[in-house]
């Protein structure tokens, strides 16, 4: 059991790399949404990915000694990011909202209060993190602009003001594109740079221990 525990960690970053690479690929090849997995985005896989190897190191990092717990933490955590671009999704129609979205909103909060838990290792960056809370907002606000328009369905949930040539090429940017920027906020939180340095640091400049 020891032995499993201890390749827990090895094991999962090796699938995170899987699905990563295996969202690159669907991307590349123009199948944008995962049928099997409920429809979700190649690219909101991928930030699924990338965001679980950048928790499971920083809970890591800063304390986490089980493996476990740091793996579920991290898997929380991703999942958090994908719910929270739901709920976002689910309240821009909030007038036409039926008693079966509600519960599912509700789910979808519930979901995200995990994030309560792993206040201790999150950090928020006026720099980074609010610029990116900022930029992802303003994407949204053109989204809706447009019309709020969606890839393969016809019409538009709201009066367009904006308008552009192909509107539905024009919703696909700003659908992936926002999903990237969401997810770039909640690597931010993350610190991903400052543990880099710290990484490239450790490697470049042994310490005194090492040195005896």
């Amino acid at each position: 059991m020891a032995r499993l525990t201890e390749t827990l960690v090895p094991l999962s970053y090796v699938l995170a790399a899987f699905v990563f690479l295996a969202s690159c690929a669907l991307t590349v090849l123009g199948r944008l949404w995962v049928t099997p997995l409920g429809n979700i985005s190649s690219v909101g896989l991928a930030s699924i990915s990338v965001l679980y190897v950048l928790s499971e190191h920083r809970f890591r990092s800063l304390g986490v000694a089980s493996p476990t717990r740091s793996v579920v933490l991290a898997l929380l955590f991703a999942n958090a990011f994908l719910q929270s671009y739901e709920i976002i999704y689910g309240l821009s129609f909030l007038p036409a909202m039926t008693g079966a979205e509600l519960r599912t909103i509700i789910l979808w909060f519930l979901m995200v209060s995990p994030l309560v838990l792993m206040r201790d290792y999150l950090r928020f960056k006026w720099t980074t993190s609010f610029f990116l809370l900022a930029l992802f907002a303003m994407v949204w606000a053109v989204w809706l602009l447009f019309g709020f328009p969606q890839y393969y369905s016809e019409g538009l949930p709201f009066a367009p003001i904006l308008r552009t040539a192909d509107l539905y090429i024009t919703s696909l940017w700003l659908n992936f594109g926002s999903k990237a920027i969401l997810a770039a906020f909640y690597a931010s939180l993350l610190e991903p740079l400052k543990s880099l340095r710290e990484l490239v640091h450790w490697r470049g400049k042994p310490t005194r221990s090492e040195l005896r």
